[in-house]
């Protein structure tokens, strides 16, 4: 018999929230880590969703869980509106366009279909090389390990073992996807070529797709590409790359320092 896999549906129909309604922002984030002072979190759809409420001036506040598991679809971020729990950051995005307004409004229709390209480059093919460095390369497995919990062998024993079974269900997807099956030059080499056409989109704009103020494509670049800049660590040939680029490295640096003042920068642009 086939394994049946349960479908969260967004519940907005029980949701009754105006501009004003209190909005809370479900994540993982890094707590005391040393790491917390260049990132919020390593997670890029967190990095996403954090950024655009940031970017609009949405009012909400953090909420740190423990485990990604105990959002609606076992994931992380989630928003809570009241006891509504929604599921799915660019599902999210829609709903607090509906709520607070459109920062796409004015964009053209070839603008969106840009910002569109980007946004699926980023979350379904740069996602994967972000994933493939959290799980299954040992140097990111490494560095993530200690940015998220110190020393893991001071860990009791159980809890060693669920970071261990976590890690491999990872690593099968990452190598059922696809990614892990490529040597880490020609992985580096697929996530460079992602930013260099990003890269070529950016030109010598303020935001992305050449807007006097940020879209939610914004939000979605920022997320994507703030723990690449930042946690080199993590994934140093590619963090190079990513600083070897003049533009993408000014636009990190603006972002930074208009919207995110408390965060050190880790690097100095190209």
């Amino acid at each position: 018999m086939m394994k049946h896999y349960p479908v969260y549906a967004n519940p907005y129909a029980d949701i009754e929230a105006g501009r004003d309604t209190a909005l809370k922002l479900h994540l993982v984030g890094l707590g005391a880590s040393e790491f917390s002072k260049h990132v919020p979190s390593f997670s890029p759809f967190v990095a996403k969703l954090d950024a655009y409420f940031r970017l609009f001036d949405i009012p909400h506040e953090i909420v740190a869980e423990p485990v990604p598991d105990v959002g609606p679809r076992g994931k992380v971020p989630f928003v809570s509106v009241g006891n509504t729990r929604l599921a799915d950051s660019d599902l999210i995005v829609g709903y607090l366009k509906r709520t607070h307004g459109d920062p796409d409004a004015a964009l053209t229709p070839a603008q969106q279909a840009v910002g569109h390209l980007v946004q699926r480059t980023l979350e379904d093919h740069l996602y994967w090389v972000i994933i493939y460095y959290e799980f299954f390369d040992e140097n990111g497995w490494d560095f993530i390990l200690k940015a998220m919990v110190g020393d893991p062998t001071a860990l009791p024993q159980e809890i060693q073992d669920a970071l261990a079974e976590r890690r491999e269900d990872f690593r099968k997807r990452c190598y059922d996807q696809g990614v892990a099956r490529f040597t880490p030059a020609e992985i580096v080499e697929k996530a460079g070529k992602d930013l260099d056409a990003i890269s070529r989109i950016l030109a010598d704009n303020r935001y992305l797709l050449g807007t006097d103020r940020p879209t939610s494509f914004d939000a979605v670049l920022f997320g994507f590409t703030l723990a690449i800049f930042q946690a080199r660590g993590m994934h140093p040939e590619l963090t190079d790359h990513a600083r070897s680029i003049p533009n993408l490295g000014r636009y990190m640096q603006h972002m930074l320092e208009t919207y995110y003042p408390e965060l050190e920068r880790a690097f100095q642009p190209a």
